[in-house]
């Protein structure tokens, strides 16, 4: 199953360094003095892998624990506020300051500008460094004072501050690192302090007492970490966690009888969608991709696949952001007007029979291809389904040896706006356009994007953007997903976060 917080395909590969390894504060367990001694227990989906190298989804892992902290965080409208830096702007038009907090991390070292410019100077220098900040996008990272810090771009970057609020960005102590190994225990900001690691399934947790963000609720906290969805359910239906992160569909059922469990769901930013290769004949034919569009009832494949907890798409972004277009409709098609459109555009159906790649790292899609086959059938369109982990064909997908393929994409996974996923996956030359998608007119609306500082004016061309892809078919949006988290009645205080990057936070509590 691939990272919820993160698409599988596009994310960087993970740098292992401490697979196996565990840490130790050589502190009792879960004895804090907060919250008047009160433990929460979660299960969680992803156990940290890659010994908490700060440019893998490790960091992440970290950022929900409520340890690791950035420099900037993100409100609920994706709006850049204080975290570790009380301030920025913009001194040059390819220089950015921050005004560093003054605090310290848990083992008592000072936070410093020098201690940030170090360690993002030491992300960028990672073999895979996230593609938000990487020396594509930063020229250097300077500590100007003790409490300024400096970043320059090669060239003008007006998403800067939200660069630096990804996790990948987080700031720990110089105690953390090591050669090439990273300890977390004691080295963080958060509200959360690690106080022991069980080697890859678990972490416990302390509250910070000397938290710069104010008092922490709950004394103490455990992740345990389950890649079964169903594990993780039956772990909180029988008591044993409070918390079960990251449901899948197959799960709810069991839990919404269950009167002490409120199952909360938060729409993701993420559209799941057939990409038709459009390098190559039939598909490089709108016509043949809107046929195949018009052949796709996706109301029945929420139904049928999703059990109702996933929305139509009609395009790149959900219905509820603010850059969605307004009067954008998903197509909800059929055999009949598939057959029709065929028919208008002098197309065989027996033209478009082409394979599928339905990578088995997201277990629903198994069903979700079985369900296109069945219904592109209909329409006299043959599909044959090929399955295989996503490393089994990303060689293929990446070099465009495909047909078509379903893909579950993430439009905030580098940044809280879409511009960084729009320039990779929809513009001609972009490093993650699958399909081969390439429209000129399209390229231009996302430069323009790019240099909008008013955001309200650039949001209204990311509708363009959206508006355009769907006239050309870019890609079969099919539908939005959601996160469902089951949680005790007891907890209170956990976000419901749709960038998936916060779980623990200081106000969160046990009644």
């Amino acid at each position: 199953m691939a990272r919820t917080w993160k698409s599988l395909a596009g994310m960087s590969t993970a740098l292992v360094v401490l697979a196996g390894c565990s840490f130790d504060s050589g502190s009792p367990e879960a004895t804090a003095s907060g919250g008047g001694g009160s433990k929460l227990i979660i299960a969680d989906l992803w156990a940290p892998d890659s010994g908490y190298a700060l440019e893998t989804d490790d960091a992440f892992t970290l950022t929900r624990a409520g340890c690791l902290e950035t420099l900037v965080a993100v409100d609920k409208d994706n709006q850049a506020q204080p975290a570790l830096a009380t301030e920025w702007k913009q001194t040059e038009p390819k220089s950015w300051t921050f005004t560093i907090r003054d605090t310290k991390f848990q083992n008592g070292t000072a936070l410093t500008a020098k201690v940030v410019a170090d360690d993002l100077n030491r992300l960028l220098k990672a073999t895979a460094p996230p593609r938000s900040f990487a020396p594509g996008v930063i020229s250097a990272v300077t500590a100007v004072d003790d409490r300024t810090v400096r970043i320059d771009t090669p060239e003008e970057d007006l998403f800067l501050p939200l660069r630096v609020s990804v996790p990948n960005t987080g700031i720990l102590a110089p105690e953390a690192f090591s050669g090439t190994t990273t300890n977390p225990v004691g080295t963080c900001t958060g509200p959360f302090k690690i106080t022991s690691i069980g080697t890859g399934q678990s972490l416990s947790l302390a509250a910070n007492d000397g938290y710069w963000g104010g008092d922490v609720a709950l004394g103490s906290a455990e992740i345990r970490y389950a890649e079964s969805g169903a594990t993780r359910a039956t772990q909180l239906r029988a008591g044993e966690v409070s918390v079960a992160a990251n449901l899948p569909v197959t799960t709810l059922t069991t839990l919404k009888g269950d009167n002490n469990i409120t199952l909360q769901q938060v729409a993701l930013p993420r559209t799941t969608g057939l990409y038709l290769n459009t390098r190559k004949a039939p598909f490089d034919k709108v016509e043949a991709r809107r046929a195949i569009q018009k052949a796709l009832g996706l109301d029945a494949i929420v139904k049928a696949v999703y059990e109702g907890t996933a929305t139509a798409a009609a395009g790149p972004f959900t219905p509820d952001e603010p850059w969605t277009p307004a009067g954008l409709q998903p197509v909800q098609g059929n055999a009949a007007d598939a057959k029709a459109a065929m028919a208008a555009a002098g197309i065989d159906p027996g033209s478009l029979g082409f394979e599928l790649i339905a990578y088995s790292d997201r277990p629903e899609f198994a069903d979700l291809a079985q369900v296109i086959q069945a219904q592109l059938a209909e329409a006299g369109i043959t599909v044959k389904i090929r399955t295989g982990d996503y490393a089994s064909v990303e060689d293929d997908l990446m070099g465009g040896n495909f047909q078509a393929t379903l893909l579950s994409r993430n439009h905030l996974i580098d940044l809280p706006e879409p511009i960084s996923v729009l320039r990779s996956d929809e513009t001609c030359k972009g490093s993650f356009n699958l399909a081969g998608y390439c429209n000129p007119k399209v390229d231009e609306l996302v430069k323009e994007a790019g240099s909008t500082a008013d955001p309200a004016k650039r949001h209204t061309l990311y509708g363009q953007i959206a508006t355009q892809l769907a006239t050309d078919v870019a890609f079969v949006p099919l539908v939005h997903e959601s996160l469902t988290m089951g949680v005790a009645d007891t907890v209170k205080g956990l976000p419901t976060d749709p960038l998936e990057r916060t779980l623990l936070t200081k106000d969160t509590k046990l009644s």
